[in-house]
Formats: structure tokens, C-alpha cells, sequence
């Protein structure tokens, strides 16, 4: 299974911002601030720099998003990318199983995927304002 060692389920959850009525500003705002204290300054850059910049962030998504289809199959406690690959012999498992039955642990693993694709895409719209 691929990925194992890049676990996200064992981190603390807490909603500090519950009562923000624009969520993901907030979220765009964070990235734009962390992306800054990285040493990202995106003012004046050339197409050059932009495009080199996304093709990281591209590579990067693209990353994620084979790690979310591992997760998929529940990269803790399920069987992970045999999920979705149909040579495996667990493929047949997920058939009739819902994301509702993986354990809470691997759903928020999938989630978490989800949410690090996003902050890659959030990187490339920051990088052109």
C-alpha cells in the first residue's frame, strides 16, 4: 500500500473559527499568510515565475490526489488502494461498502487528503491575486 507513513488521522481537530461567516476567506487568507512566511511574495512576478510556481503546486495536487484514492479505501483500518485497484484481491470488498462504513479515523484521513489539494489550489490563485 502506498503512503502508509503519511498519516493525517492523528491530528488534533478543533473549529476555532465556527462562528466565521466566510470560511473560506478566512482559509484563503491563512494560505496567503503562510505562503508569505514560506518567503512568497508573488508582487511584480513574470508568467515565468507563476508558471514554474504551478507547475510545483500542479505536481504537488496531483501528489494529494493519488494519496485521497488511497485513503479512499481506508489507509488505517481498510484495505487502501486495493479500492480502486482492480487486480488486487480485497477490489471486490469495496463493492458494496460506503464511505459511511470506513471507520472514522480513515474518513477523516480522505478528508484530509482533500483539504491538501486545496491548499495547493489555493497557492496557485494567491500566486495571480
Amino acid at each position: 500500500m502506498a503512503n502508509i507513513d503519511n498519516k493525517c488521522a492523528d491530528l488534533d481537530i478543533q473549529d476555532y473559527h465556527k462562528d466565521t461567516k466566510d470560511t473560506f476567506g478566512l482559509l484563503f487568507d491563512k494560505q496567503k499568510e503562510l505562503q508569505s512566511r514560506l518567503g512568497f511574495n508573488f508582487d511584480g512576478w513574470t508568467i515565468k515565475e507563476i508558471a514554474d510556481f504551478w507547475m510545483v503546486n500542479k505536481h504537488a495536487m496531483s501528489d494529494e490526489l493519488n494519496e485521497m484514492f488511497d485513503a479512499l479505501g481506508g489507509i488505517n483500518d481498510g484495505i487502501g488502494n486495493a479500492g480502486w485497484k482492480y487486480w488486487k484481491k480485497d477490489y471486490v470488498k469495496y463493492s458494496h461498502l460506503k464511505f459511511s462504513d470506513l471507520t472514522e479515523r480513515d474518513q477523516i484521513e480522505c478528508k484530509f487528503e482533500i483539504i491538501d489539494i486545496l491548499h495547493f489550489f489555493m497557492n496557485m490563485a494567491i500566486s495571480i491575486g
